[in-house]
């Protein structure tokens, strides 16, 4: 289940490979993200759950509060460390 602030990287469509934020869920099914540049916060993507990959870390509700915050936030989680692919 995704929950308001999670990243996600988009796993199908135009914007696949794309680093997004979960808004919410959509009316009618599915989940808003927004990404603050092609997809800004005012237009969120409808997207299907399915095709969408959590990456296990969030964004703050204020980095939420615009684009700019939300795109430094996005660039903020890509940057940061993840576990090393060796295992140890």
């Amino acid at each position: 289940m995704l929950h308001r602030g999670q990243v996600v990287l988009s796993s199908a469509g135009r914007d696949q490979g794309g680093r997004m934020a979960v808004l919410g869920d959509a009316p009618g099914g599915g989940v808003l993200v927004a990404d603050g540049r092609r997809r800004p916060l005012q237009h969120p993507k409808r997207k299907n759950p399915r095709h969408l990959t959590p990456t296990g870390s969030a964004v703050s509700e204020a980095s939420m509060a615009t684009n700019r915050e939300l795109r430094r936030a996005l660039a903020a989680t890509a940057e940061a460390p993840g576990p090393s692919p060796e295992g140890g």
